[in-house]
């Protein structure tokens, strides 16, 4: 009888990304497995690619140096940092609609610090992570398996990738990326816009990697906003009015999609999705408030608690 492929998809989402992050804590604590042990292929967008690349980061023995209790501590105890903006910064943001609303030097800082020297072809598990190519205009996927390969110029520093994934328009700006080979010169942003959910991405690499037809997808939300927006409101909206409700749009809208899509597709048994409705905690991605980080582990929990069965199933079939 042919092995079932596990494929892990880890949405964006900013500082929601603890909310995944806390999922994969529960998760390992239930398995007593480390999480690029549990899963043949691990996808993630944005936060999620950041969390992603942490857990296949090898350490000194080969396993991986950080569980996902790390990513929790990553996002709880450096969103502050990722997230600020100097007071020159702030005048000129308040003057001015040009320019990202954060400088790009904390959220580099932090992830140096992170993942140091690692390279996406160290990964000790297969893992994907998505960006945008605004020059070609074309979806990029960052592929361990393809900088483990002899074409170098797929391979980056770890940090390089997390930058590129996390590159949210009007958040931070774009990253220009050049290829180990020295041949290419790669322009890219977050793709949250498109992808923030991976889910569907992660099946079409599984079956491009040849992990079979059997395949278990486990994909994480990072919330889901419960802010109406108003007809009498937007009616008479422009340009700027809809810049940062298309954002939550987006998001919420195409992991909506994705999510009947794999329910068509795949059987109860092989598809569970972890998500939630953002009541206490801040749909902003960049709400790094301490009030707002608890609300978000908090829900993270809740989500695993509110899913007992689900989530015992799940991990009987990942052990």
């Amino acid at each position: 009888m042919a092995k079932k492929s596990r494929v892990l998809s880890i949405d964006g989402g900013g500082i929601r990304g603890i909310i995944p992050a806390v999922i994969l804590k529960e998760l390992e604590k239930a398995t007593g497995k480390p999480i690029a042990q549990l899963f043949d292929l691990i996808v993630g967008t944005s936060s999620g690619g950041v969390l992603a690349l942490g857990l296949v980061m090898p350490g000194e023995d080969g396993k991986p140096k950080y569980a996902a209790d790390d990513g929790v501590r990553l996002y709880m105890g450096q969103g502050h940092r990722i997230f600020t903006r100097s007071t020159l910064h702030k005048v000129r943001s308040i003057w001015s609609v040009e320019g990202e609303k954060y400088p790009s030097r904390g959220i580099e800082t932090v992830f140096h610090e992170y993942y140091g020297e690692a390279r996406l072809k160290d990964a000790i598990t297969p893992v994907v992570v998505t960006s945008y190519e605004i020059e070609r205009r074309t979806p990029f996927f960052f592929k361990s398996e393809l900088a483990k390969s002899d074409e170098a110029e797929y391979d980056f520093p770890m940090w390089q990738v997390a930058r590129a994934t996390t590159a949210a328009p009007t958040f931070f700006e774009p990253v220009e990326l050049n290829a180990a080979s020295g041949s290419r010169t790669y322009s890219l942003v977050d793709a949250g816009i498109f992808v923030n959910d991976p889910a569907m991405s992660a099946l079409a690499e599984a079956r491009a990697m040849g992990l079979g037809d059997d395949v278990l997808i486990v994909s994480l939300g990072s919330g889901e906003s419960t802010h109406p927006i108003l007809f009498e409101r937007a009616v008479g909206w422009g340009l700027r009015q809809w810049a940062q409700p298309l954002f939550g749009i987006s998001f919420d809208g195409t992991s909506a999609i994705v999510n009947y899509q794999l329910r068509q597709l795949l059987p109860e048994n092989r598809y569970y999705r972890f998500q939630a409705k953002l009541h206490e905690a801040n749909d902003a991605m960049d709400d790094t408030s301490s009030t707002n980080l608890r609300a978000l582990e908090l829900l993270g929990q809740s989500i695993v608690e509110e899913n007992a069965e689900a989530f015992r199933e799940m991990c009987e079939q990942l052990s």
